[in-house]
């Protein structure tokens, strides 16, 4: 799927659904303690749009805590050596960059 799509379908649910993280500066700060990151992902596992936020931070690739766990370039980079699994996070989305497709 692509970011685009993804984010259609993430800002359509955000119509009915309010998330946790709404209006939290926790999730778009810049590094998180520890207990941040626990209260982070509580938050994320009640999300009533984490499998879309999930989405869509898988496919735009975007920093911040998405769908209850941290994103970064550096950290993606580093679980792609170890794992070739996709990691997740939750932030309020953005709207996506085209240029970055």
């Amino acid at each position: 799927m692509s970011a685009e799509a993804a984010w259609d379908a993430l800002n359509e649910a955000l119509e009915d659904e309010t998330p946790g993280c709404s209006g939290l500066p926790l999730f778009v700060a810049d590094s998180r303690a520890d207990e941040q990151r626990a209260a982070c992902e509580v938050i994320c596992a009640r999300c009533p749009v984490f499998d879309l936020c999930d989405a869509y931070a898988t496919a735009a690739a975007d920093a911040g805590f998405w769908a209850g766990a941290e994103r970064s370039p550096k950290r993606r980079k580093a679980q792609a050596q170890l794992s070739p699994t996709t990691d997740a996070g939750a932030v309020i989305p953005r709207q996506p960059n085209n240029e970055q497709e």
